[in-house]
C-alpha cells in the first residue's frame, strides 16, 4: 500500500514540471534575442557588362576593343558581419555589411584600380525542419554595392541586387551556434552579374 502512495504522490510532483517542458519553447529557438554574426564564404561570378567598351577582368583578342564580353571568375574574397534580431520562433530580420578583403579587377587590364566589395543587405531568416539542436535555413536579401568599382566608362555607380542563403544551423547554446551555407547573388544593375558561394559563419545571441 505504501509503495503505491509513493508512486502517486511522485507522479503528483512531477506533472507540473512535464507540463511546463512540454510549453517552454527549445533553449535553440531566436525569438526575442539579438545576434550578431560573422560570415565568411569563397565566390565564383559572372560578368556581362552593358558594352563592349568595358574591361571586366578578361581580354579577348577578337573582340573589338580587345575586353571578354563575359568573365568569369573567382570572385573577391570578402567578410560579412551581420547583426539580427529574432521576431518570431522561426525568423529573424537582418542587416548584413560585407567588406571586401580583395579587389574587382582594375578598370583596365594594366590598372589596379579596382575597389572593394562594399554591399549593404537587409532581409530575413527563415528556419525550418527544425530540432532540437539543428534546423535548415533560407536566407533572402536585398543587396546594395557601394563600391562605387571603376571603368573605362566611368565608375558603375550603387550597384542593386538580389541574394539567397540556404544552409544547415546548428545551436551549441542558447547563446551561440555556427552553420554553413551556400548563397546565389544576381546583380541586375547597372549590368547582369551573377555571383555563386559556399562558406560559413558563428552567432552570438543575447539574452
Amino acid at each position: 500500500m505504501m509503495r503505491w502512495v509513493v508512486v502517486v504522490m511522485l507522479a503528483a510532483a512531477s506533472a507540473p514540471a512535464l507540463a511546463d517542458d512540454a510549453s517552454a519553447p527549445p533553449a535553440t529557438f531566436h525569438a526575442g534575442q539579438v545576434g550578431f554574426s560573422v560570415r565568411f564564404g569563397i565566390g565564383y561570378e559572372g560578368i556581362a557588362p552593358r558594352n563592349d567598351e568595358i574591361y571586366c577582368g578578361e581580354t579577348d583578342s577578337t573582340a573589338r576593343h580587345g575586353y571578354a564580353p563575359i568573365c568569369t571568375q573567382r570572385a573577391p574574397i570578402a567578410l560579412d558581419l551581420e547583426a539580427s534580431y529574432g521576431v518570431a520562433r522561426h525568423v529573424e530580420l537582418l542587416f548584413a555589411l560585407r567588406l571586401g578583403l580583395e579587389q574587382e579587377p582594375g578598370s583596365t587590364p594594366a590598372t589596379n584600380d579596382g575597389a572593394r566589395p562594399l554591399q549593404l543587405a537587409p532581409g530575413a531568416r527563415f528556419f525550418f525542419s527544425e530540432a532540437a539542436h539543428t534546423k535548415l535555413f533560407f536566407q533572402p536579401m536585398a543587396v546594395f554595392d557601394v563600391a562605387n568599382q571603376p571603368t573605362t566608362l566611368g565608375s558603375r555607380g550603387t550597384e542593386f541586387g538580389v541574394r539567397g542563403l540556404e544552409g544547415y544551423w546548428i545551436d551549441l547554446h542558447r547563446a551561440y551556434g555556427f552553420y554553413f551555407y551556400v548563397g546565389e547573388t544576381l546583380g541586375v544593375s547597372p549590368w547582369l552579374e551573377g555571383e555563386i558561394e559556399g562558406g560559413f559563419g558563428i552567432q552570438g545571441r543575447y539574452p
